[in-house]
Order: structure tokens, then sequence, then C-alpha cells
């Protein structure tokens, strides 16, 4: 008689490899005029691959750019993006050793303000 224990070995294997590749952060990013970067930074190999999933929801008059940079002395800008919306991929590959920093601003259009008088 087989014993279903290998199985479910390797699929806690599994489960754990898979956990350990990815991670996710989630956060509000308040609209403004002039808006302060929002960066997330993780660590980064020369040659890497690297691979960023944003998710944007809907907001009014309201617009996200998304930067990569990296922490060398060069300060290396990989890609820019303006008004980004709903689920974005982007993929850049990493030229220096350090950290890459994905970084959002999310700005409210001038026009949205309104005067009363």
């Amino acid at each position: 008689m087989l014993s279903r224990r290998p199985t479910s070995v390797l699929t806690l294997l599994a489960v754990l490899f898979l956990t350990h590749t990815t991670s996710a952060v989630k956060f509000a990013l308040q609209a403004e005029r002039y808006p302060p970067a929002k960066c997330i930074w993780s660590a980064a190999h020369v040659n890497a691959l690297v691979i960023v999933t944003a998710n944007v929801g809907p907001g009014a008059n309201q617009r996200v750019d998304i930067e990569i940079i990296d922490s060398s002395s060069e300060k290396n800008v990989y890609l820019h993006k303006k008004n980004i919306n709903g689920e974005t991929r982007l993929a850049i590959t990493a030229h220096a050793e350090g950290e890459v920093g994905v970084c959002f601003k999310n700005y409210i259009d001038p026009g949205a303000f309104s005067v009363c008088y």
C-alpha cells in the first residue's frame, strides 16, 4: 500500500520555494499637486532581471507615474512611465550591484480644484 506522505511533502516544498521568490506590497498613495515619491527598494545583482507588476486603482482626476532607479553612484534610471492604469508589468535588467527602487508619484489634476466665492 502506498503512502500519501511523499505527495504532501513535495507539495509543501513546492509552496515554500514558490513563496520565497515572490513578494508583494500594498499601500495607499495620496494624490497631490506636487507629490513626493513613494519608493520601494529591493536588492539586485548585476544583470539580474527585475520584474515589477503594479496594480493601480482608479482615481478621479489623478495620474500615477512610475520610475525604476538604482542606488549605484551613477543613479541609473531604468524606466519612467506616466499615467499607468490597472495592472502594468514592467521588466528591467540591473546594470549595477545594489538596490533597485520602484518609485510612484500620484498627481492630482490642477483643474480638479474648484474655487468658490
